[in-house]
């Protein structure tokens, strides 16, 4: 369990450092990075799974149904959610994440957070002023070209989101009832309801009160955590390429179309491998 808590602990930190790896390696071209996102697409292209098709009646609602989802998620309303409540909460994040100066020195230092801990805000903001003067500024672009790209496809999907709330009310609600809705959110209070019944779960009044979900999910985690290590004890763990007998990896080169040298160059590391520095402090950290 603690190696597990160690290799997530690795995996932030590479999050963290990837901004600054970019301005070392080469960036991938605009052709690589598209050829990716289409081949993640078909990967996970069916991970929502697909509807059931419509029948006869529920399609002759559609209409009706049509007419009340426009009320209910009027056009714009992906971007104004995001300008009135994500964006802000975007902004919080990768302020008091990515952003911090104690993140920000653990990558540059590779100081464990424990010899970090007793410093105060302004010797952290100092170090990281030494270090990496332009991480405020950085970080800032990050989150602005992150909120544009986000809102971007948003606004994309939004069509296809209202088509298929569309469906789902024509196969949730009877005719009649839908017609009672569209005209309910027809009056004055019904279509101030309509326009704001989507908003207003995103609302800063909501999301704050979430907070208060926080230190009972802490409350539970290490017993979540110890739930998890159980289940993962009671099965084997998967093999990687070179646990492969010769004739499995022969089948295995051949099912996925590549060769024997490609996967055992991309074949990542194992439990059972040696930790790295930062991994053997996390573990220290973790059982302190």
């Amino acid at each position: 369990m603690k190696r597990l808590i160690a290799y997530a602990a690795s995996a932030m930190a590479l999050a963290v450092a990837t901004p600054l790896a970019a301005q070392e390696e080469s960036a991938p071209s605009a052709e690589e990075i598209d050829q990716e996102i289409q081949a993640l697409g078909g990967l996970f292209g069916d991970i929502f799974g697909t509807a059931d098709p419509l029948t006869p009646d529920q399609e002759a609602r559609v209409p009706v149904a049509q007419s009340v989802v426009l009320k209910l998620f009027p056009e714009g309303t992906y971007a104004k959610m995001m300008n009135e409540t994500l964006a802000p909460m975007m902004d919080g994040i990768m302020g008091n994440v990515a952003g911090t100066p104690a993140i920000t020195l653990i990558e540059l230092t590779g100081l464990p957070p424990s010899q970090l801990s007793d410093l105060d805000e302004a010797q952290l903001e100092e170090a990281v002023g030494l270090l990496d003067p332009n991480a405020s500024a950085r970080n800032a672009e990050i989150a602005k070209v992150t909120i544009e790209m986000i809102s971007g496809i948003v606004e994309q999907i939004e069509p296809s989101y209202r088509a298929g709330l569309a469906r789902a009310y024509a196969v949730r609600f009877t005719e009649a009832e839908l017609v009672d809705l569209d005209a309910y959110f027809g009056t004055p209070v019904g279509r101030k309801y309509a326009g704001e019944s989507f908003l207003i779960f995103a609302d800063p009044q909501v999301m704050s009160a979430m907070n208060e979900m926080m230190p009972a999910m802490m409350e539970q985690m290490p017993a979540m955590m110890g739930g998890i290590g159980e289940i993962a004890q009671n099965y084997p763990k998967g093999r990687t390429f070179s646990q492969l007998s010769a004739e499995e990896q022969d089948k295995l080169a051949q099912l996925l179309g590549t060769t024997l040298e490609n996967l055992a160059a991309n074949e990542p590391a194992r439990d059972d491998e040696p930790m790295n520095e930062e991994q053997e402090w996390v573990e220290e950290e973790s059982a302190s």
